[in-house]
């Protein structure tokens, strides 16, 4: 932990000497420990009016007074350049290459998150693998450094989608075409950094700070970002600088109340049904169940949709669970699982996994039910998720394991989800796991299981509670990890009964059932079965993490 004077510069352009020149004096007056190049550092490659300052500088003959770290802007690097990057990241003295993504932390212990180049817009047009030094990033380099879980700055070539809501700074007419980018907002929202830097060479524009929302179970105060876009040198401002003093053990201090996160919005509308066509799909619909509202739906209406910590673009998303990002959903690994990390021996994790569509289901309260297709599209890959991870537990345990999922669908519900839990495969095969379920329901006066495809959509479209159990033979497990087959494999079952909007339910039901088969009674609730190693909880929810991500590579369809 230190102070550090920092200084920022903007997009320099090729304008070396000019540049560090301006530097150099001001450095001799201040005496700062760093500074920080935002955009690109040089001109582009067909712009070859600063040829001998590109060569000056890396043989050395223009001076960096003070360590100075820079990444990628809009444009490729020259050639000699490049040249001299692949096989080191030290430019020239004084002058470090941060890569086109990386993190690092100063001798002061300010910690660096940089993402360069612009965001490419068509991953499936791009025929050969980023270089080190492309000006160019994919949104899973952008969640690559989700994981870095924090940062004193964040330093991206883009904007960050949606900056400027809730502002009421004016921004430069040069600047209201600025596109933004999604990943980079997604990127801010999950370090919540202290500072983040951009680049818009032609004007300087930099909005109030603003707070990102606490996490759903912290009751620390929230998190403050400033965010600044600098111009470049060759702008016509001369604001192409700035400089502050960083004291990394604690947050600087905003003189008037920040504002809310500008990322704080719900999720996109899908396409909406046409309400003459909403008889089968009564989700959320006010003239569902003979006409009768349910109260807890008319309590999620007060609630806020825009904290839900599912959701990946909204505050408090616990990004370091993610394991797999598909089309429609993505697989987590559970918070407070269940099992014990020791459970299963035969996995890298504890065996608890969330299957998690990003569609934010209160939305429908505002944005109208969505089109059944679009429905069936979410629920056909929820299922392939489901049986890919059924499969990477038959194949780790060599069929001695098996897997029980679960689904509560419930009116005013915030964010549908299923839950994996790995299990002994011979209760499974006995039948013992659905009986316990059923005498469970029957003891709390549910409605009775009925049988259902375990492929398929179920008759009813909301408030229903659902399970699936799998289990494999040994042999058959064998054969499938020998390559010797593609089909699905093992036996799959699916139960389910509705849920009348007047019927009381325990939303802790499957986890009740199963903690009783697994002789986990006292890990029932999640809050009181939260990982910890060395008394850290998020530590330990990366090696949970890490350890399902490892097993489920080779079964992870979205990753092919």
């Amino acid at each position: 932990m230190g102070s550090a004077k920092i200084l920022v510069v903007g997009s320099l352009q090729g304008q070396l000497k000019k540049a560090f020149e301006k530097i150099s004096k001001l450095q001799a007056k201040q005496n700062f420990n760093l500074a920080i190049v935002v955009g690109g550092l040089f001109a582009a490659p067909e712009d070859v009016s600063n040829a001998e300052d590109i060569e000056a500088l890396i043989s050395g003959q223009i001076d960096i007074p003070l360590p100075t770290y820079f990444t990628t802007g809009d444009s490729d690097f020259p050639e000699a350049v490049k040249q001299k990057l692949e096989a080191d990241d030290d430019l020239c003295p004084n002058l470090f290459y941060l890569g086109r993504k990386g993190t690092m932390t100063t001798a002061e212990g300010v910690k660096i998150v940089a993402l360069g180049g612009r965001i490419v817009q068509n991953e499936t047009a791009l025929t050969t693998k980023l270089g080190k030094c492309d000006p160019l990033y994919l949104d899973n380099d952008a969640r690559g450094l989700h994981g870095a879980h924090s940062a004193h700055i964040l330093i991206t070539n883009d904007w960050p989608a949606n900056i400027t809501n809730g502002s009421s700074i004016h921004l430069p007419e040069s600047l209201t075409e600025t596109p933004g980018s999604q990943s980079v907002s997604h990127l801010c929202q999950a370090l919540k950094p202290w500072y983040h830097f951009s680049s818009s060479p032609e004007a300087l524009w930099e909005r109030e700070p603003f707070k990102h929302a606490a996490d759903y179970d912290s009751l620390e105060e929230p998190i403050v970002t400033r965010f600044k876009s600098l111009p470049s040198v060759v702008a016509p401002t001369k604001a192409w600088m700035t400089a502050f003093t960083l004291d990394t053990s604690r947050p600087p201090q905003t003189i008037e109340p920040p504002r809310q996160s500008p990322f704080i919005r719900s999720s996109p509308p899908r396409k909406r049904q046409n309400r003459d066509d909403s008889e089968s799909y009564s989700r959320f619909s006010n003239g569902g169940h003979d006409g009768r509202q349910h109260k807890r739906a008319r309590r999620n209406q007060q609630k806020d949709p825009s904290d839900c910590f599912m959701c990946l673009n909204k505050p408090g998303a616990k990004t370091h669970l993610v394991i797999s990002l598909a089309d429609e959903s993505m697989v987590t690994a559970s918070r407070g699982p269940l099992p014990l990390p020791t459970t299963f021996p035969q996995l890298s994790s504890t065996g608890h996994v969330m299957i998690i569509p990003y569609y934010h289901a209160a939305d429908e309260m505002a944005q109208g039910q969505r089109a059944p297709e679009d429905v069936a599209t979410e629920f056909t890959e929820m299922n392939k998720f489901r049986k890919a991870l059924g499969d990477m537990v038959g194949s780790k345990s060599q069929g001695q394991l098996g897997a029980v999922c679960w689904e509560v669908n419930r009116t005013g519900i915030r964010h549908h989800h299923l839950q994996l839990i790995a299990c002994q495969a011979e209760p499974i095969k006995k039948g013992l796991v659905e009986a316990a379920f059923k005498v469970s329901a029957e003891k709390h006066e549910y409605p009775a299981f009925q049988s259902c495809e375990p492929d398929s959509q179920l008759p009813v479209q909301s408030d229903y509670f659902r399970i699936w159990t799998w289990s494999c033979d040994p042999v058959e497990m064998a054969d499938r990890t020998n390559g010797n087959s593609n089909k699905d494999i093992g036996v799959t079952k699916s139960l389910y009964f509705p849920l009348p909007s007047d019927q009381k339910f325990n939303i802790w039901f499957g986890r009740e059932v199963m903690a009783g088969l697994l002789k986990l009674e006292n890990r029932v609730n999640w809050m009181d079965a939260l990982l910890r190693k060395d008394g850290s909880e998020q530590l330990a929810e990366e090696e949970d993490a890490q350890g399902l991500k490892e097993d489920f590579e080779e079964f992870d369809f979205a990753m092919k």
